[in-house]
């Protein structure tokens, strides 16, 4: 095997995935760094006065039924959040799996690149789908799915077509190498 082609292949893989995963929130950057987690613009417990010990029975029951409110509230403003951003990991999903697809695309059609580009850009596309399927698997997109099924349709057609010549690098340079010894003593 050929180690300075499997690692261009490590290196374009170890490049590709971040640069994914980057520019997806680059282009898409709600629900990332510090919004990614739903925040409590309202927290019930520091918003209404605690209660002392000696509060009368009737201000108690008032006093709780205050905390159920704001925390229905809270609930039900943290449940929207939530929908809106599974809805918004959907579309960048399948915003992700979709580039995947075309860079696959890219690795099985465009005939001019070299092996271990090639090796790369499938190794990297395959596991950045895998990362973004794990990443946002609770979005649920239908869209989503339907293009990993394609990718994984395509990613089969590659394997098949390229089983030759898959990871036999040493073999058609030695061959390569031989036929270019032939020619120069002939």
């Amino acid at each position: 095997m050929n180690w300075t082609k499997l690692l261009y292949v490590l290196i374009i893989v170890l490049l590709y995935i971040p640069m994914v995963f980057l520019g997806a929130n680059v282009f898409f950057p709600e629900y990332t760094g510090n919004d990614k987690y739903y925040n409590y613009m309202e927290d019930c417990y520091n918003k209404l006065p605690r209660p002392v010990e000696d509060m009368s029975e009737e201000d108690r029951i008032a006093y709780d039924e205050d905390q159920k409110e704001c925390r229905d509230k809270s609930m039900a403003e943290q449940k929207k959040w939530e929908t809106d951003k599974n809805a918004y990991e959907g579309n960048k999903y399948v915003i992700v799996t979709i580039f995947n697809l075309i860079i696959l695309l890219i690795a099985l059609f465009i005939p001019f690149l070299q092996d271990s580009v090639i090796m790369g850009l499938f190794l990297g596309s395959i596991a950045a789908t895998f990362g973004a399927t794990m990443r946002y698997f609770d979005t649920n997109s239908k869209i989503g799915f339907l293009v990993v099924v394609v990718t994984f349709f395509t990613m089969l057609y590659f394997v098949n077509k390229k089983k030759d010549s898959f990871m036999d690098w040493k073999t058609r340079a030695t061959e390569a190498g031989m036929k270019m010894s032939r020619k120069r003593h002939k």
